[in-house]
């Protein structure tokens, strides 16, 4: 059963971000993304619960998105991520990114 509020899609991203301590940019590659949160590969993983402050742009839009995020899981298999969910993000950006992903 899908439990998604947004519709996902598989989209290579960029996504630069901050982590709560605020102690060096990361960078990190999304493979899919939605208007509700991205699935961020990566190596080093944040906890569950941790925030993250995030900056990214999608192809074709000349806009860089700026959202606060929440770990809200980890996969520690051969795809290794964490699933991000967009706590804070501007209602404008966010029906930027729906309309960018419908």
């Amino acid at each position: 059963m899908e439990l998604r509020r947004h519709a996902r899609k598989s989209l290579t991203v960029e996504f630069r971000g901050l982590e709560s301590s605020g102690a060096g940019e990361l960078v990190f590659e999304a493979s899919d993304l939605s208007a509700g949160g991205t699935f961020l590969k990566a190596d080093l993983l944040l906890e569950r619960g941790e925030r993250l402050w995030l900056q990214f742009r999608v192809p074709g839009v000349p806009k860089t998105f700026h959202a606060e995020g929440r770990v809200r899981w980890v996969r520690l298999d051969a795809h290794a991520g964490m699933g991000i969910e967009f706590e804070t993000i501007t209602d404008g950006d966010r029906a930027m990114l729906a309309q960018y992903l419908a």
